[in-house]
């Protein structure tokens, strides 16, 4: 478990995350994995992608410059068959992409 502090608009906040970004151990963003079986990448406090386990992806929203670069980071080590620009496509949306199919629904 890696426990960093985040700014979250104008206050500090203690967020647990399961793993780094092997790209970018130091950014202010992580992973957390779930008893289900599920992967959620948060940047700073905001969960911005879900991948659930049967692979079908959710982007909540491209957000920031910053959390535009840690996407990418992030589908590089989890989704490698995606960039962002496909999570820009379905950003919230409430679409999702199937990791194994291409399937959009």
């Amino acid at each position: 478990m890696i426990t960093k502090t985040v700014r979250n608009g104008y206050s500090t906040v203690r967020m647990t995350y399961d793993r780094a970004l092997s790209e970018m151990p130091h950014a202010q963003c992580g992973v957390k994995f779930t008893a289900d079986g599920s992967i959620h990448f948060y940047s700073y406090v905001t969960r911005v992608i879900t991948i659930d386990r049967d692979g079908w992806i959710e982007c909540t929203g491209t957000y920031s410059p910053t959390t535009r670069k840690q996407i990418g980071r992030f589908l590089k080590e989890y989704a490698p068959v995606f960039d962002y620009y496909v999570m820009k496509q379905i950003a919230g949306t409430g679409e999702r992409i199937n990791l194994y199919t291409g399937e959009i629904k």
